[in-house]
This record gives C-alpha cells, sequence and structure tokens, in this order.
C-alpha cells in the first residue's frame, strides 16, 4: 500500500506518494485549484495512510479532511511543536510557527547536527537557524518578488501595469519590467546577504522553495524541493530516522 503526503502551500499544493519511503508518485496543483474533483483526479486511489500540512486558507484543508473521509482514511495534520528530537522551536509561542517551516527544520536536522540556516524560497522568503545543539535561534520573512510586485501595485496609484509576468531586463526599460527586476533584486539581495553572513559565521545552509535552486547554485549549498514533505513523513512516522 501508499502513503500519500500533501503539503499546502500559499500558491501551490504538493503531493508525494511513497511505497516503504521510496518514491512513487509526485505532483502539484494551483492552491486555488483544491476541490474534491481536482483531488480525485490527480491523486493516488490506493492510500494506506494520509499525512498533511498546510499553510493556506483552513478551506483547503477541509477539502482534503473531506477527500481521506470519503476514503475512510485516518489523516495525520502536521502542527509545529515545541519539540522534535533535539530540535527545539525557538518561537516564543511554538504554534505560531508556519508549520512549512517547522518540518522543513526537522528534515534538516535529520539530515545534519551541524548548525544549519534553512531557507524556504517561496511566496514568502523564510530564513531560520539552528545551532549545533538543536536549538532554533531565530529567524526572518521576508516578501518574495510576487509579494513586492503585489504591494506596489496596491498602494501605488501611478504604477500599474497587466499580464503575465516576464523575466525582466535588469535594469527594467519599462515599468512592468522596472518593477519586476527591482522586486527581483531586492528579494535576490537579501536572501543572499543573510545567507552570505551564515556561511561565514560557519552555518551548513540548505534551502528549498519554487525559488531556491538559483541562490543555491550561486553559494554552493545543498537544495532540495521536497524539504517540507520529507520533514512531514518524518514527524508523521512514516520514514525511519
Amino acid at each position: 500500500m501508499t502513503d500519500l503526503l500533501i503539503d499546502i502551500g500559499n500558491t501551490r499544493l504538493k503531493w508525494r506518494a511513497q511505497q516503504q519511503g521510496t518514491l512513487v508518485g509526485a505532483g502539484t496543483m494551483a492552491t486555488g485549484d483544491i476541490t474534491l474533483a481536482a483531488l480525485d483526479a490527480q491523486l493516488p486511489t490506493q492510500i494506506s495512510q494520509l499525512a498533511w500540512a498546510s499553510v493556506a486558507a483552513p478551506e483547503c484543508g477541509t477539502v482534503v479532511e473531506e477527500w481521506a473521509v470519503a476514503r475512510n482514511l485516518q489523516a495525520y495534520k502536521a502542527e509545529s511543536q515545541a519539540q522534535w528530537q533535539d530540535l527545539t522551536n525557538g518561537y516564543e509561542q511554538p504554534q505560531q510557527m508556519g508549520v512549512d517551516r517547522w518540518l522543513a527544520m526537522v528534515a534538516a536536522r535529520a539530515q545534519s547536527k551541524a548548525p544549519l540556516c534553512v531557507a524556504d524560497c517561496g511566496s514568502a522568503i523564510t530564513v531560520d537557524y539552528i545551532d549545533a545543539s538543536g536549538q532554533h535561534q531565530g529567524s526572518y520573512i521576508i516578501p518574495g518578488q510576487r509579494l513586492m510586485v503585489q504591494a506596489l501595485l496596491r498602494d501605488t496609484a501611478q504604477i500599474q501595469f497587466s499580464g503575465a509576468a516576464v523575466e525582466a531586463a535588469v535594469p527594467g526599460k519599462n515599468t512592468a519590467h522596472a518593477v519586476l527586476a527591482g522586486c527581483g533584486q531586492m528579494a535576490s539581495y537579501g536572501l543572499c546577504g543573510l545567507l552570505l553572513e551564515a556561511q561565514q559565521a560557519g552555518y551548513v545552509i540548505m534551502l528549498t522553495g519554487g525559488d531556491g535552486k538559483a541562490p543555491a547554485q550561486a553559494l554552493g549549498a545543498t537544495y532540495s524541493g521536497d524539504l517540507v514533505l520529507d520533514g512531514l513523513a518524518i514527524v508523521a512516522g512514516l520514514v525511519k530516522v
């Protein structure tokens, strides 16, 4: 039988099917497209165990729960915790940490006992620091390019454009390209500055998220697009560490 892992982010749902820890299927869909019919069309049918986590609107998780009930599956929902093995959540209120970040840290800590800097590059960019003892030392959260662009369009009367985003020349030669290039540069330089400081301080850098490949290559750091799903499998007891 097959274990199913689901990670619902702000912009997309990622899923992975595995048998005894071996990948047998994977896919994504836009978070806004999550419906029972969409899950039926894409997810495997022969499932023995389901584990899921979400940072999206509650109704997205409700659809996943309804999908599980229809298949008589007891679903495990991951939440941020104060402790996992020797990893200690440094938040004053641990449950307020985004569960995706917590799961990414669990997976990173399972891979290495070195001081770690874990960056998740998605709609928002998050950077978390873990010392060699497993103590989470704190975090940075900055907007990604898309969120910066949305803020400019929302709060400035004369910066407006429409149409699909394209890779803009740097610097841009029209308003759309100037906004896209500027926001992209701000997000990139902000992240890389933090990661370079962490490298120089002796941290091992691990990146995940849809926009994490480029900074990982630039810094010679480890990239894993499925770090959150890896952590989900660990806390749900679907893999041994």
